[in-house]
């Protein structure tokens, strides 16, 4: 029985992570004459089997699924978590500009993420189980 060198145990975001939020950050910035590159780097299930296998790792187990994320803070759950994550886009603009596409990220957003009293992220996550 050959023992594996190394062992890759790891979870991420996937393709599809966000897109929600992303989706609506990119289309609010662009109404306001804004340009947002997204920086994100969520790869498909494939694309990362292709890539690990290629570097001759041996894939147990790889798969992705969805996992709804509650953002802390009730109604300021979702500017908090864009305040996080989009903050370098976000510091380049006046602070009424900042109010502005927060409050309409949420306005696009709120049919799908608001559950009751909460926003819940669409979070996307890869899980693989691999060795080489």
């Amino acid at each position: 029985v050959l023992k594996p060198k190394g062992l890759l145990v790891c979870e991420f975001g996937a393709s599809g992570n966000v897109a929600t939020i992303e989706n609506a950050f990119i289309k609010v910035c662009q109404d306001l004459g804004y340009k947002y590159k997204p920086k994100f780097n969520f790869p498909t299930t494939k694309h990362f089997e292709d890539l690990l296998k290629k570097k001759g790792f041996i894939i147990e187990k790889i798969y992705d699924y969805d996992r709804p994320t509650l953002l802390k803070d009730h109604e300021k759950g979702l500017e908090n978590w864009m305040r996080q994550f989009f903050a370098s886009e976000l510091e380049e603009m006046s602070k009424d500009i900042q109010s502005k596409i927060i409050k309409e990220v949420e306005a696009l957003t709120k049919d799908k993420l608001w559950k009751e009293n909460e926003w819940i992220a669409d979070y996307r996550r890869l899980r693989v189980i691999a060795h080489i």
